[in-house]
C-alpha cells in the first residue's frame, strides 16, 4: 500500500506542502480565479453583448442546483491541484527555462502559440467524442444545460469532473510537447495559464470579443456560443482551425431562426 501512496501523494500534492497549506492553496486558487472573473466582468463593460443576447427575447438561464455546486466544488480542487503542477513545472522542471537570457522567440511567443494550437488540436476531437450519443448523456450533457451562458467561469467550470480531468490531461500534454519541441520559458507557461482562465470566462460571459490576425479567427466568443446553441459544431476552445479541418465549423449567427436545421443524427447529441 505504501508504495502506492508516494505517487498518489505526488499527484494530489505536487508541492509537498502540509495539509493546511494544501487547503490554503485550494482557497487561494479560488480567490484568484474569482478575482480574474471580476476583472473580465469589468473589462466586458467596454464590449457589446453578442447580438443574440439583445432584443426583447427572454433567454433561458438555468438555475444552479446541488449537483452544479457539487461539480463546481470538485472541479475547484482539481484546478488547484493542476495549478500546483503548473507552478512546480515553472519553478523546478528541467523542461522549462527560467532565466530572462533564455527567453527567445522560440521559448516565448512561439512556444505560447504552439501550446494554444496543440491544446485545441487535442481538445477539439476529444470534445467531439464527448458529444457522441453513447457518451454525451453521462458526462458532457451537464455542461450544456446552459444554452446562453452568462456567468463566466462558473458556467465554464460547471462540467462533469471526468471532463475536467480529461481537459487538464490534454492541456499538460500540449505543454510537454511544446517544451520538447521548441523549448518553453516559465513566462510563456504562466501566460498560457492566464489566457486559458480569461478565455474560459469570456467564452461564457455573453459578450462579443474576437482576435483576428493574418485573416485567421484565433479567438471568438461568438464561435463558442454557437457551440452551446449547436452542440454538434465548434468544438475548439480558442481557435476554430481544427473545426474547419474536421468540417464542424459554423459561423456566428445572431438570429436563432437563421440557424440551419439539425439532422436526426445531430439531434441525438443534444
Amino acid at each position: 500500500m505504501e508504495p502506492l501512496l508516494g505517487p498518489l501523494a505526488s499527484l494530489v500534492n505536487p508541492l509537498s506542502v502540509s495539509f493546511p497549506m494544501w487547503l490554503a492553496c485550494v482557497a487561494m486558487k479560488e480567490i484568484g480565479l474569482q478575482a480574474a472573473d471580476l476583472g473580465v466582468t469589468w473589462a466586458c463593460r467596454f464590449l457589446k453583448e453578442l447580438p443574440s443576447r439583445t432584443g426583447q427575447r427572454v433567454l433561458y438561464k438555468n438555475q444552479l442546483d446541488h449537483k452544479d455546486m457539487m461539480f463546481l466544488s470538485i472541479n475547484s480542487v482539481i484546478e488547484a491541484v493542476f495549478s500546483c503542477h503548473i507552478l512546480k513545472m515553472m519553478w523546478t522542471s528541467p523542461l522549462v527555462v527560467r532565466s530572462w537570457s533564455s527567453f527567445t522567440i522560440l521559448t516565448g511567443p512561439l512556444a505560447l502559440l504552439l501550446i494554444v494550437l496543440l491544446n485545441d488540436m487535442l481538445y477539439a476531437p476529444a470534445h467531439r467524442l464527448l458529444h457522441h450519443p453513447s457518451v454525451y448523456p453521462y458526462i458532457h450533457k451537464h455542461h450544456h444545460r446552459s444554452v446562453y451562458p452568462t456567468r463566466g467561469n462558473i458556467d465554464a467550470r460547471n462540467e462533469h469532473p471526468v471532463e475536467q480531468l480529461i481537459a487538464m490531461a490534454l492541456w499538460m500534454t500540449a505543454v510537454h510537447i511544446s517544451a520538447y519541441t521548441v523549448g518553453l520559458h516559465a513566462a510563456a507557461l504562466g501566460t498560457h495559464l492566464a489566457l486559458m482562465t480569461t478565455g474560459a470566462s469570456l467564452n461564457h460571459a455573453g459578450y462579443d470579443f474576437e482576435i483576428r490576425f493574418l485573416g485567421v479567427d484565433w479567438y471568438s466568443t461568438g464561435a463558442h456560443e454557437m457551440h452551446h446553441r449547436r452542440p454538434d459544431k465548434n468544438f475548439g476552445q480558442f481557435t476554430m482551425l481544427w473545426d474547419k479541418l474536421m468540417g464542424t465549423y459554423i459561423p456566428y449567427l445572431h438570429d436563432e431562426g437563421a440557424e440551419p436545421k439539425k439532422s436526426e443524427q445531430e439531434q441525438k447529441c443534444d
